[in-house]
């Protein structure tokens, strides 16, 4: 009876080490996957957080919506340029985090509200980067 148990135990350790070798080899990257993901919400909420703050101050000084967006495109740019990742960010998902963001926090004096505000808020600051990243390049 144990000589028998032993063989299937014996039998059994080819196919559990390949197993897992290809979970080694292969879930990592996956693991990568998420971890890229995770990380490029972290450095979106950051840029975001940083932009509605400056956005919104620059708002409560009297300066123009344009003059704020351009004020605020400006110093965050100067904050993250640097950061890892922040080029191969996705700009869509920012814009849509930043103009949430911006009409939760002071849209009311810009008569930004719902998501007609969000929309135009979008519209607006994803024009601000392109003429931005054009005149920086």
């Amino acid at each position: 009876m144990s000589l028998r148990f032993e063989r299937v135990i014996l039998g059994l350790i080819p196919p559990l080490l390949s197993l897992s070798l290809a979970f080694i080899i292969f879930f990592p990257s996956s693991l990568s996957a998420i971890e890229i993901e995770q990380s490029e919400n972290r450095l979106i909420e950051k840029v975001s957080k940083d932009f509605t703050k400056k956005f919104c101050n620059g708002i409560a000084f009297g300066l123009s919506k344009d003059s704020a967006m351009k004020f605020a495109v400006n110093e965050n740019f100067l904050v993250f340029e640097k950061k890892k990742g922040i080029n191969s960010m996705n700009k869509e998902l920012l814009s849509n985090k930043i103009a949430n963001s911006v009409v939760d926090n002071c849209g009311y004096p810009l008569n930004l509200k719902g998501d007609q505000g969000i929309k135009e808020f979008e519209k607006d600051y994803l024009l601000i980067i392109h003429d931005f990243f054009d005149k920086a390049n």
